[in-house]
């Protein structure tokens, strides 16, 4: 299966011969297709025959990933586990098809967390210890464990998980799986009545608080164990009791109201307060209002009116250099739409002024200072709070001291974030390297996070040296691609959100070169993802609006049609019952097998006699025809109105048997480096449609094969192709649906 050549190209896996590695790239176009559609696991037809066909090939395993992630992403989880069983079975005998991708690691924590949602804890916990012995540097899996046996209210299981990976000395990184291991300790000592069963009654708390400026109630309703701070539109950091005490005192400064209409989803919830004039608490503060496995607190503060305190105290003590990518990138949205990167600085400048209007020009500075922020919302990006650039805070240092965070919000209507929903798009060709799609929308547990492996422009050799990462994605299963796929500019990763340690809907990005040593850092340092849609991002870009013009593409894969059929042919009949096996009861219940033959024209012509030119061709053989004879036969009864016109006739599979060939060729020249060949063939992918009769779905329904074929040579015509396919199924009607 190795395929020669000194340069692999990204899209030939060293692994895989040329017909393999087209069949793998068609597949995970077809596969990422249908998960568009909401139908995923009518595309494991296509990923089973590939299997069976080829049980020991080095993709069987990331087709078995992409069977168990389609399986769990239509809701059958329970399945979808022991899918995932065969995938790391094959996965660990098999030749690695990507050997910078591990896998393994994939399958078990997709696995894990797949029981985690079904409720099975037993499985999950099991999975993830599994995944901690494969990945022992990652704290993660058993931090994972931990929360679930924590929400268990096994208290000492939990401590005995946290334990292994805790951190032993404090650190502020609230995306640190350690660092909140070790914090997940500490919380199995507070009493019960430090949670709360809903988050009004930590809203009706918070009002009582403010409304008596009684900074002491403050601080025993704020999270002893994970009191975190940080800016809309970017994420938070553990804060010190120093600055908690600051936000206690500062209660005492201005007129401050509560806004009840909490705002956020799932076990993430924000509560608006206004009017603050402390030191460091100035305008509106938000409460963050947070579910553990153990009920609800408020966990700390997002700020949406940072001053020079807390661009200070945000910035990193390093600050970090390096250069710029050796290629562009397009924007990780679609086309039209508009993000500005990071940006806090220059919103806290323009703040500023907005501020000093209101508190100036009385009494009508509020009026002016409202029509400052509307203008400054006629921008394409909008005017809010924004998020943090290169070298901010303890997210965007170090390894991530380049990271952006994009933000979007309404234009004309100040403050008005609308990022989440987004579609994120690939900003450059690449393979898909780990896929975290297990959190709920609205958790802080984990974000949803995407990583895809681009090659080296400059070395073809080398075609993992880049690594783009995607955080904070909507979930769960909402995430696009598996792991092992294929993935093209344009092509949909998934949808902005708020899961993690962010604060509002937003996109965390980052690209990274793994020739730029980081210590703990396997991907290597961050590097500055400019240029970006053609605008430089340097050090002093921050706030740049950056207007996409990346065509979203939906990964439905080039097929060839053929110009027509030279020949069709078919049988239809009843399916005899075995001995004690039930009779149908009435027609719509007989099963039938289906048997159509024939020749279509392709008409398909070589490029050169070094290279063989590779197409899928989709045949789609005729099915009125045999049903219809069928219902006249044996009297099945029909929808009213033409086939075609007012319902369709479909075949709903239960077995499949395809088969195609080469039917007819020319070769003008009769050079000996030309060939023909049918390489492999497969069921086109099922669809689903609802039955005329009991407007039930009905799935599996027949749509044709594909069969991957290749003809090389400059004068080398393949005209026809031969098939044959037996079907086994019952007979479908659909409605014909005019929009």
């Amino acid at each position: 299966m190795r395929k020669a050549g000194p340069k692999p190209d990204i899209f030939e896996p060293r692994s895989l011969d040329a017909k393999s590695a087209h069949e793998w790239r068609h597949l995970a176009a077809q596969v990422m297709g249908k998960r568009r559609e909401g139908v995923c696991s009518n595309a494991n037809n296509a990923l089973e025959a590939a299997i069976e066909r080829e049980p020991q090939s080095p993709a069987a395993g990331a087709y078995w990933l992409w069977t168990a992630d389609n399986v769990a992403r239509d809701g059958n989880r329970t399945q979808a586990l022991l899918v995932y069983d065969k995938a790391i079975e094959a996965l660990t005998s098999n030749q690695s098809l990507i050997p910078s991708i591990d896998g393994v690691r994939g399958a078990l924590l997709h696995k894990a967390q797949t029981a985690a949602l079904a409720n099975d804890a037993r499985t999950a916990i099991e999975t993830y210890r599994a995944l901690a012995r494969r990945a022992p540097k990652h704290p993660n899996p058993l931090f994972q464990a931990g929360l679930i046996m924590e929400g268990a209210r096994d208290f000492k299981r939990a401590a005995d998980l946290y334990k292994k990976v805790a951190n032993k000395a404090e650190s502020f990184k609230t995306d640190d799986p350690a660092e909140l291991a070790r914090r997940g300790l500490a919380r199995l000592s507070l009493p019960d009545d430090a949670f709360k069963s809903t988050a009004e009654q930590v809203v009706d708390a918070i009002e009582i608080a403010l409304s008596h400026r009684n900074g002491e109630q403050l601080r025993r309703l704020i999270s002893s164990t994970h009191f975190e701070i940080g800016p809309l539109g970017g994420h938070t950091a553990f804060e010190t009791e120093a600055l908690l005490e600051q936000l206690c005192s500062d209660l005492g400064s201005g007129s401050i109201e509560v806004d009840r209409k909490l705002i956020g989803r799932g076990d993430k919830k924000y509560l608006r307060t206004f009017g603050w004039r402390g030191r460091w608490f100035t305008g509106d503060v938000i409460f963050l209002i947070r579910r553990s496995p153990r009920g609800w607190q408020c966990t700390g503060c997002g700020i949406a009116t940072p001053n020079e305190l807390w661009l200070e105290h945000w910035r990193p003590a390093t600050l970090r250099t390096n250069q710029p990518l050796p290629f562009e990138l397009l924007a990780p949205w679609p086309d039209g739409q508009c993000f500005a990167a990071g940006g806090l600085g220059p919103f806290l400048r323009d703040q500023m002024i907005i501020a000093y209007v209101a508190a100036t020009y009385w009494p009508f500075g509020a009026i002016v200072a409202a029509g400052i922020a509307f203008g400054l919302s006629l921008r394409d990006c909008g005017f809010g709070v924004r998020g943090f650039y290169y070298n901010d805070s303890s997210t965007h240092d170090k390894d991530e001291a380049f990271a952006i965070d994009f933000t979007r919000y309404r234009r004309f209507v100040p403050y008005d974030n609308i990022g989440g929903g987004t579609p994120v798009l690939t900003p450059r060709s690449g393979i898909v390297s780990f896929v975290s799609d297990g959190t709920p929308t609205g958790s802080s547990t984990d974000s949803n996070t995407v990583e895809i492996q681009h090659g080296d422009p400059n070395d073809p050799t080398n075609i993992d040296r880049y690594t783009s990462r995607y955080l904070h994605m909507e979930g769960p299963g909402q995430i696009i691609p598996s792991m092992m796929m294929p993935i093209y500019t344009g092509n949909r990763i998934g949808l902005m959100d708020d899961t993690g340690n962010s604060l509002i809907d937003h996109l965390h990005f980052s690209i990274h070169d793994r020739q730029i040593n980081y210590p703990g850092a396997p991907l290597g340092g961050s590097v500055r993802p400019t240029p970006m849609n053609g605008e430089a991002l340097g050090d002093d870009d921050s706030g740049k609006c950056i207007c996409s013009t990346n065509v979203e593409t939906f990964g439905v894969p080039e097929m060839i049609y053929p110009t027509g059929f030279a020949a069709q042919n078919w049988v239809i009949t009843p399916v005899a019952t075995a001995v004690g096996q039930t009779q149908p009861t009435n027609i719509q219940d007989q099963t039938w097998e289906l048997l159509l033959s024939g020749v279509v024209l392709i008409d398909m012509k070589g490029v050169t006699t070094a290279q063989w030119r590779r197409e899928t061709v989709l045949i789609m053989p005729d099915l009125s025809g045999p049903i219809l004879q069928a219902a006249a036969h044996y009297g099945i009864p029909l929808p009213p109105g033409t086939s075609g016109s007012n319902y369709y006739c479909n075949f709903r599979v239960e077995q499949h048997a395809p088969f195609s060939t080469v039917s007819s060729i020319y070769n003008q020249g009769e050079s000996i480096n030309s060939g023909f060949a049918v390489d492999v063939f497969r069921p086109n992918p099922y669809f689903t449609a609802t039955d005329f009769f009991t407007n039930a779905a009905r799935n599996n329904l027949f749509s044709g094969i594909q069969v991957d074929a290749a003809v090389r040579d400059s004068d080398a015509y393949l005209y026809r192709l031969g098939y044959r396919i037996t079907l086994v199924g019952k007979i479908v009607f659909s409605p014909n649906i005019i929009v």
